[in-house]
């Protein structure tokens, strides 16, 4: 019905080792995706050529986030070049409930009916921390710009309050939709922002190829570049709510991104 892929560098065998006995006891059998270490790692101009990234996003890419956006585009490739159908993406410090499998089983199942191509299952919580949290990063941006001068502190500044207006309100609306579903069977939900991570999200076969299409070569990160198919290739990116997949960054950091738990911070800009 589907298959499933593991992201996982070599040398985290620890982190396989997690992946393995939650999938075993869900009963989802997987295929280990070996995953690129970006630092030590040269790709071809196939693959990416800084000067594209710099054009389309306003800077390179670190070693880090280029290893896990090919990482994630071998998957991809796979996919179009398997054929299949559905597929599961995990990258490998993902805790996932213990109904899982029944909740991709009914969504494949209802594909038809809402349409996604992309369902992220792993994502910033939704609501009242996510306010917390944008506030909190609103206000280190905010102080960066402002070490650099005055004006471009005061226009961070400014910028942020006319954010304020509507994202205090989406966000109150998110909380309110992710409780609903929770308490009504879990739903794909649309955001009118971008969402961001890329831990774990079943992909339709159309949905790769829309992938690929902005991935040869790299230009974004690996969370960024459902958010951009979405605009440029019409991706239909949905999220499952209720948020019930966490990924595990306190506790395992980043090893991809060669980042510690304690050096991880999401902007929410």
């Amino acid at each position: 019905m589907f298959h499933t892929f593991v992201i996982n560098l070599d040398k985290d065998t620890l982190r396989m080792q997690f992946m393995h006995e939650q999938l075993t006891s869900l009963g989802i059998s997987y295929e280990r995706q070996p995953a690129i270490l970006g630092k030590s790692f040269t790709p071809t101009p196939a693959q990416y050529v800084e000067s594209k990234a710099v054009a389309a996003t306003g800077h390179a890419l670190l070693p880090g986030e280029l290893g896990c956006a090919l990482s994630h585009a071998a998957v991809y490739k796979k996919i179009v070049a398997e054929q299949l159908p559905f597929t599961l993406v995990f990258e490998d410090d993902v805790e996932l409930p213990g109904d899982f499998q029944r909740t991709v089983l009914r969504m494949i199942a209802e594909q038809t009916k809402t349409g996604f191509e992309y369902l992220l299952f792993d994502y910033v919580p939704v609501g009242v921390p996510f306010i917390h949290q944008w506030f909190r990063s609103v206000r280190v941006h905010v102080k960066s710009k402002w070490q650099k001068s005055i004006w471009q502190g005061l226009a961070a500044g400014i910028y942020a309050l006319l954010k304020v207006g509507y994202i205090v309100p989406l966000s109150l609306y998110e909380g309110w939709r992710d409780g609903y579903h929770g308490r009504h069977g879990g739903a794909p939900v649309r955001f009118l922002r971008p969402v961001y991570f890329a831990g774990a999200y079943l992909l339709t076969l159309e949905g790769a190829k829309k992938l690929l299409a902005l991935a040869e070569p790299i230009v974004y990160t690996a969370d960024q570049l459902p958010n951009r198919a979405r605009v440029h290739q019409g991706l239909r990116f949905f999220c499952y709510a209720p948020l019930s997949v966490r990924q595990l960054k306190a506790t395992f950091g980043s090893s991809i991104l060669d980042l510690a738990g304690k050096d991880i911070e999401c902007d929410y800009e």
